[in-house]
Parts: structure tokens; sequence; C-alpha cells
């Protein structure tokens, strides 16, 4: 019995553990360049942009205002 609840609580503790990673087991940094996100992996060596990074998001929300201003103004 005690071996069963070491066993629960190490596999508890490495769930944990795996926050950043995916189902391979690769880890992945967020890295911002030129004020956007980027997600990164320490052994590939490659980077894909987010999609969803607030920058962008912020981006986006001021292009549809300005479109809206010019929409109203014609």
């Amino acid at each position: 019995m005690k071996k069963l609840i070491l066993l629960a609580l190490t596999a508890v503790m490495m769930a944990g553990c795996l926050t950043k990673r995916d189902s391979n087991g690769m880890l992945y940094d967020v890295i911002v360049v030129d004020s956007c996100e980027y997600i990164g992996s320490d052994n590939l060596m490659v980077i894909g942009h987010k999609g969803n990074c607030r920058f962008c998001k912020e981006r986006r929300q001021k292009e549809l205002e300005e479109l809206v201003v010019r929409i109203k103004g014609k």
C-alpha cells in the first residue's frame, strides 16, 4: 500500500513538471521578437508565430477601429 501511495505521488509530481512540454516531451519557450510572441524550441532551433499573442491582438483592434472610422467618414 505504501508503494502505491508513493507511486501515485510521484506520478502527480511528474505531471506537474510537464507544463511546458508537448506530447512528445519537447520543451518550448515563448520568445518576444519585434514586439511579437513566438514559440521556440531549445532542441530544434526553430521558432513559429503564436498567432494569439497580445501584441497582434492589440494591432488588429487598432486596425479595426481605423477601418470603422474610415467607413463612417465616407
